[in-house]
């Protein structure tokens, strides 16, 4: 019998098994990495009482089948004084962005953080470790001990992409295959932990791309399915388009057609359970310029936020001098400036509202964020993240008690936080097991500190000077669509001014040679020439 075999009887006889339950609505939310740079937003900047799962990006699979820390002193060693971070405490205790998000874990319960994999620049090595027995236990068995050590709740894997492959990454037709034997080996290590660990993959939303998935073994082990229901119109489209459409236009030109609701209606008829279903929104837009509207030639763009040429924050948009329009047929947010002949499509409170009543009639599992720095603060009546949260409510959220105990922790403050912790909220009860589918912003000004002890699991190098960044620019798919009319637009108005990019200094690279930079810093990270340039930052030959 085969591994996907034995998967999709393992599916079925835990389906079987598991009692019905009303869903519990996720709010998914992705934090990179390097957002504590240039972005100048920190992991307690979120508003963590509005998000059930906080992704935590990216951990790199190595060429040693193990998982690394990119930036190790962003992620476990910066101090934040204001923020209960000690400078003059003893022994080996994690800092820096998983040290904070472990004191917000304290303060927030019902909210889980977990370990992303991958992404679109570090998916390279997955092909080639999930091929083999031996590589897969290797890589899962750090990828757990990561997990335990910073004291996180789930993994989840952002393989981009299997078998189609993404950013010119080694694939293999068996990749599919592979995956499900790699999801079950992280199932059966997450059986000697001491909680209810989680899995979840980051999947696409173009049928080019998971017309090779076996949707019955892949969700049945899962306990979610982030399916990326956006970038389906960029810098490489043949004309302006939506990127992050419900629905397909009955008017769209010849071409590409794409929409959201193609891909969730694809992944429920072949099998994955639609509570298991969760539907990504950008917090972000993609502009064209020198165009007259939608479905018009366009120049290349210019401009972005943070860099990335055509990608906007959502929290500036519309801009200055731009009308935001909302498309109700096809579900979708714009604007236009007719003096700057600059078109861009993101995602809007209006075109949200009618997502989220697709997601309650279909039954699904919530929402997906990319990216928390990028919407607006909690507060404002914009926020995409709070309007999910004032959609389906507190008491109607996936809302269960994190975890705080990890005994195997190399970190004293982390494998102690139960002897020291001050009493919190408790959330909603922990859930039982997974039912899977039947059949087949502050920054302190500390320098960086060295840990006192080695991990299990290997951390990047990085240089000791203050770094700024930029943040990725996800290259996710795209994907073809089903039609459905709808009434016409409303136009709304409102101007907001979004900020210019910063640009590097010319001595950046001098005495750096075949390193990659972040922008406006001598701050190398481990990056080839290519992923370097697409996100970005600053290629030193």
């Amino acid at each position: 019998m085969t591994g996907i075999a034995k998967s999709a009887l393992i599916a079925l006889a835990l389906a079987m098994a598991s009692p019905a339950e009303a869903t519990k609505y996720k709010n998914v939310v992705y934090y990179v990495e390097w957002a504590i740079y240039a972005r100048n937003f920190n992991i307690f900047d979120m508003d963590w009482s509005k998000v059930t799962h906080i992704n935590y990006a990216f951990g790199k699979p190595t060429v040693n089948n193990t998982v690394a820390i990119t930036d190790s002193w962003a992620s476990l060693e910066k101090k934040w004084p204001d923020h209960g971070d000690s400078t003059t405490d003893s022994g080996n205790n994690l800092y820096g962005n998983l040290g904070q998000a472990f004191k917000q874990k304290l303060q927030n319960r019902g909210t889980k953080m977990g370990l992303s994999l991958g992404g679109w620049s570090l998916s390279d090595q997955f092909s080639r470790i999930a091929s083999s027995t031996e590589s897969r236990k290797t890589f899962v068995k750090s990828a757990v001990k990561l997990m335990e050590d910073v004291g996180l709740d789930f993994i989840d894997i952002d393989w981009e992409y299997p078998v189609e492959g993404g950013n010119d990454i080694p694939h293999s037709p068996d990749d599919i295959a592979n995956l499900v034997l790699l999801l079950q080996d992280f199932r059966d290590e997450f059986k000697t932990l001491p909680f209810k660990a989680e899995l979840s993959v980051a999947s696409p939303a173009g049928p080019e791309k998971y017309r090779h998935w076996d949707f019955p073994a892949i969700c049945g082990l899962l306990d979610f399915i982030n399916i990326m229901n956006y970038d389906f119109s960029g810098s490489f489209s043949n004309y302006t388009d939506h990127h992050a459409n419900l629905y397909l236009d009955p008017n769209h030109p010849p071409g590409d057609k794409f929409s959201a609701h193609r891909a969730v209606q694809d992944y429920i008829n072949g099998g994955c359970p639609s509570e298991k279903i969760v539907f990504g929104i950008p917090a972000y837009g993609h502009s064209f310029e020198n165009t007259t509207g939608l479905y018009a030639n366009f120049s290349q763009p210019t401009n972005g936020s943070w860099g990335g040429l055509g990608t906007w924050d959502y929290k500036v948009l519309p801009q200055a001098g731009a009308t935001e329009y909302y498309d109700e047929k096809v579900g979708a947010t714009y604007s236009y400036d007719p003096v700057a002949k600059t078109f861009i499509s993101y995602e809007g409170p209006k075109s949200l509202a009618q997502k989220l009543d697709y997601i309650k009639k279909y039954n699904l599992g919530g929402t997906m964020f990319w990216v928390a720095d990028a919407d607006l603060p909690s507060t404002n009546p914009r926020s995409l993240i709070t309007q999910v949260y004032n959609y389906f409510g507190k008491e109607n959220m996936a809302f269960y008690d994190n975890n705080l105990n990890y005994p195997t922790s190399q970190y004293d403050n982390i494998r102690n936080a139960l002897t020291t912790a001050a009493p919190t909220t408790s959330a909603a009860p922990v859930t039982s097991e997974v039912t899977p589918a039947p059949t087949s912003t502050t920054t302190s000004t500390d320098a960086p500190v060295t840990t006192t002890e080695t991990p299990d699991y290997p951390t990047l190098p990085t240089t000791t000077d203050a770094p700024v960044t930029t943040t990725e620019t996800p290259g996710y798919p795209t994907l073809p669509a089903t039609t459905k009319k709808a009434p016409t637009t409303t136009p709304k108005k409102t101007t907001t001014k979004a900020p210019r990019t910063p640009k590097p200094t010319k001595d950046v690279c001098r005495g750096k040679n075949n390193v990659c930079l972040v922008p406006g810093t001598r701050q190398s990270v481990d990056y080839c020439q290519t992923d370097c340039e697409k996100l970005s930052f600053t290629w030193c030959p």
